[in-house]
């Protein structure tokens, strides 16, 4: 028997961020019950019209939109990606305005007090600023919820700074506040040591643009423009589509190996602010078996992440390419 997998999707509007909706829109063990928009690749009120039009084109336009905040807490410097997302998010590409205006009279948070209930999973593809908002204020009551992140990196660097993945780097107390929160089970963390190796090649690329199929079609040309400059960080000739995997990991985990270890944001300040440390040496990770590890080392003092550390990769370039030629009916 099929289990629905009951959603709600917190995103920036960006164009992996698409792909991703589309995903969901188009799985049928999908319940995707609301979109809250948050700042990050474009600020939130143009993520709110974007995930608007997305899901219209999607054939969801049922599903509501909630405008949600832009990052107001201190941050590091990072710019916004136009070179990957266009100035709109979208590749700027000419749209019509979607039909229907995103939630009027209703905030992210009343959105989380009335749909965030237990058994329902979250989905971050953007900063976790409405998040962390969420949590402070008493709206979001994670404890019988699951979370999965896109964000961070645990071995593989960063790309919006040195060390710091975008999403995090973007509102990292927010992030801080989310990780250390209790959830229904340890946040899974889908970060670029997976997302750059789960990656588009030319043979995905080359089957998006050979199809017709309505997804193709709205994708094609914006994944065109993402790819241009996204996969600077990648092997040649290979482009991530970060939210799409983490969408994927969160409907069926088994995309990506994950292991529970220890892990913290860097709030101080510094040249690692943002930066995602994940305790990775066996000490650490024999601690979360046993209660001391006995040896004199010092043991981290962040919350417990199921990190992604190696994905399927031929299983996820599979997912795609059978997603943009033959999509799955509702």
């Amino acid at each position: 028997m099929r289990t629905s997998v009951r959603l709600i999707v917190d995103s920036d509007g960006g164009i992996d961020d698409a792909a991703a909706l589309w995903w969901l829109c188009r799985n049928p063990d999908v319940d995707l019950v609301a979109v809250t928009a948050v700042g990050g690749s474009v600020p939130a009120a143009q993520a709110a019209i974007n995930l608007r039009f997305i899901l219209e084109a999607a054939g969801a336009g049922h599903v509501p939109v909630f405008s949600g905040r832009d990052q107001t807490a201190p941050a590091p410097r990072t710019q916004r990606p136009v070179m990957i997302h266009g100035y709109d998010g979208l590749a700027d590409l000419e749209r019509k305005p979607p039909i229907h205006p995103p939630e009027a009279g209703k905030s992210v948070l009343d959105a989380f007090d009335e749909l965030c209930r237990a058994g329902t999973s979250v989905l971050a593809l953007g900063p976790m600023t409405n998040l962390g908002a969420g949590i402070t204020s008493g709206a979001l009551r994670p404890d019988g919820a699951t979370l999965t992140f896109m964000g961070g990196s645990a071995r593989a660097g960063g790309n919006a700074r040195p060390t710091a993945e975008a999403n995090i780097a973007h509102d990292p107390s927010a992030a801080d506040v989310v990780l250390r929160t209790s959830w229904a089970t340890p946040p899974r963390m889908v970060g670029l040591d997976v997302t750059h190796r789960a990656t588009l090649t030319e043979r995905e690329f080359g089957d998006l643009a050979a199809s017709r199929t309505p997804a193709a079609k709205f994708l094609a040309g914006r994944l065109a423009y993402y790819g241009r400059h996204a996969g600077m960080l990648c092997a040649p000739g290979e482009t991530p589509c970060h939210d799409l995997l983490a969408a994927m990991v969160c409907t069926d985990p088994t995309f990506v190996d994950a292991e529970i270890v220890d892990l913290q944001v860097d709030i101080g300040g510094g040249a690692a602010w943002g930066t995602t440390v994940a305790d990775l040496r066996p000490v650490a990770r024999r601690a979360h078996v046993s209660a001391s590890a006995g040896d004199g080392n010092a043991l981290g003092e962040g919350a417990a992440v199921q990190v992604g550390l190696d994905a399927d990769v031929d299983r996820f370039r599979a997912t795609f390419r059978s997603f943009v030629t033959l999509p799955i009916a509702k």
